[in-house]
């Protein structure tokens, strides 16, 4: 009677061979690099988004901080820091250094110092950004400083017009001709503001001026 071999046993410890270590190494590094790649998608997303937002904030803020400012100018001029003439109440166009100066009401005090609620408030453009400035007081001296502030950047142009009484639109302000003392305190109907910025582009507003 034949009898048949026993096959052999394989070894219950077996390890795995190099092929296969490879082949998981090299899964594993496809599965890595598909994570990343999607890990790094999803941070730059996030990134932009946060600018976005912030720009969007940015933008927003400066326009409704220029829209009340015209919006809570009042008719008064004030000294010049020389104490020897006034300026007006609105001062804006060919020859003036700032983009425009006028005098605000409303300006808040919560600490409740001892000052005027007007404020004599200044816009440059400085490059490519739109600065504002204020007065601590509002008859200031040579001696006195502004505090300023970069409310936008990004700004390639600013324009400013002032509807009259006659309805006309000018760029300058007082208008030419109107005497004295009448154009210390005139005020324009309303004001215009188009400002053009890199990546915005056009942004306009109209802003009725009280009283």
């Amino acid at each position: 009677m034949k009898v048949r071999a026993r096959p052999p046993r394989r070894n219950a410890n077996r390890g795995f061979t190099l092929i296969e270590i490879l082949v998981a190494m090299l899964i594993l590094g496809i599965m890595s690099a598909l994570a990343y790649g999607t890990y790094r998608e999803a941070r730059i997303s996030a990134e932009r988004t946060h600018e976005s937002m912030q720009r969007t904030r940015e933008i927003e803020f400066g326009m409704r901080t220029i829209v009340q400012d015209f919006a809570e100018l009042v008719p008064r001029p004030i000294r010049d820091p020389l104490g020897q003439t006034h300026e007006p109440c609105l001062l804006a166009g060919v020859g003036t250094p700032d983009l425009v100066d006028l005098t605000r009401g409303g300006w808040s005090n919560t600490a409740g110092l001892q000052r005027s609620t007007l404020q004599r408030v200044s816009y440059q453009l400085v490059g490519t950004v739109l600065k504002r400035s204020y007065q601590t007081v509002l008859d200031p001296t040579s001696s006195n400083q502004p505090i300023t502030q970069d409310l936008l950047t990004g700004v390639t142009h600013v324009e400013l017009n002032y509807l009259d009484a006659n309805q006309n639109w000018t760029n300058q302000w007082p208008p030419a001709g109107l005497p004295m003392p009448e154009r210390l305190w005139t005020r324009p109907v309303a004001v215009e503001i188009i400002i053009e910025f890199k990546d915005w582009g056009r942004v306009r507003r109209l802003v009725e001026v009280a009283g």
